[in-house]
This record gives structure tokens, C-alpha cells and sequence, in this order.
């Protein structure tokens, strides 16, 4: 037997060992609603019984297996008394008697992806990666070919621009120092050097 020392620090109501204070608390009303019941309805009757269980069953006024098992005491009586199992309501637990991961609590069961979703959802998920991949090659590819300018080939573009400039430059004065010695022409100063007044 267990001492009351042993008890001390326990929350231990009514023959039950609670996990927490608050708890404990629950228990203890539970057991207080269960002496009222009993003081004051007097269940001599089997209607009177029945009108007790459902009425505390539908006010949900029990939290704790305290009084789910007064209940449970109602509901034996009952079917001794002649009541058949399916005239009497169930008893509602109201905590769950197995264990969930955090997750299965988070999601509901019929809003949990099958395996069937999760691999079309990967597979999904890699065909678009792909398909993204290839087009942003397309669009390196298309940028870097393009005549237009812009971030890729600008520095090519602008360096051709500036070589057939200069070589049509060249082409011209070559042309214009040709027509300068038909006509006779002589400057001793180039192109280039022209005049600072302007």
C-alpha cells in the first residue's frame, strides 16, 4: 500500500492520479457535481434515471473519468433495470485514447495527401523545374544572338557599330584627300586636328 507520504505532491482525486493541477481541479468538480446529483435527485424510479443520464450526457457537465464513470454506474443500472442498449445515449469521450504526432493533429484525416498525391506532386514539381531550366537556356541563348542590345552581347554590339563607323570614316577621307589632289588642294593640317573656333 502506498503511504500518504508517497501521495504528497500527486494530484490523486478520487482514486485517479491526474497529470496536471488543472486537471485535478476538473476531477474535483466532477466529484462535487456527482454528490449534488445525488443529494438532490433522488433516482428511485428508472425514468427518473434515464431523464438524469441524458440530461447530463447532453450538458456534457463531466470532464473527467470521475464522471464518465458515474455515468457509466447510471447506465448499468438502466440496463438492469430493463433498458436495452440502444435506447440509451452514448457516453462521449471526449479526449482521444491513442496517441497522434503533432502533425495528424494539425490535419484533419481526410485533408491528408495520400501517397498517390505526394508522388504526382514530386514528379510535378521536377517536370516544371525542367521545363524552367530550359527556358531560361532559350532565353540566354536568344539574348546573346540578338541584334538588339542589351546586357549580354551590348559590348560586342557597340565594338561592331564603332569598327564599321571607323571604317567608313576611313573610306571618306581617303576619298576626299583623292578628290583634294585632283583639285590641286594642299593642307597641311589633318582632319582631325580641324578648327577650335566651332
Amino acid at each position: 500500500m502506498a503511504s500518504n507520504e508517497e501521495n504528497k505532491g500527486k494530484c490523486i482525486i478520487g482514486g485517479y492520479e491526474f497529470l496536471t493541477e488543472k486537471d485535478a481541479e476538473k476531477g474535483s468538480l466532477d466529484l462535487s457535481k456527482i454528490k449534488v446529483l445525488e443529494t438532490r435527485v433522488k433516482v428511485s424510479k428508472a425514468e427518473d434515471m434515464l431523464t438524469l443520464y441524458e440530461k447530463a450526457i447532453q450538458s456534457r457537465i463531466f470532464k473527467t473519468p470521475l464522471g464518465w464513470r458515474y455515468l457509466t454506474d447510471l447506465r448499468e443500472k438502466l440496463l438492469s433495470s430493463g433498458y436495452k442498449e440502444k435506447d440509451l445515449i452514448p457516453i462521449p469521450l471526449e479526449i482521444p485514447m491513442t496517441r497522434q504526432s503533432s502533425l495528424e493533429k494539425l490535419t484533419p484525416e481526410k485533408d491528408r495527401p495520400t501517397q498517390k498525391k505526394v508522388q504526382f506532386r514530386g514528379i510535378l514539381s521536377i517536370v516544371l523545374n525542367v521545363v524552367l531550366i530550359i527556358v531560361v537556356i532559350l532565353m540566354f541563348v536568344i539574348a546573346s544572338t540578338s541584334e538588339n542590345d542589351n546586357i549580354i552581347n551590348y559590348k560586342r554590339n557597340i565594338t561592331n557599330r564603332y569598327s564599321a563607323w571607323d571604317e567608313e570614316l576611313k573610306e571618306r577621307e581617303k576619298a576626299v584627300r583623292e578628290a583634294e589632289k585632283r583639285l590641286g588642294i594642299t593642307d597641311s593640317k589633318g582632319y582631325d586636328e580641324g578648327d577650335e573656333s566651332y
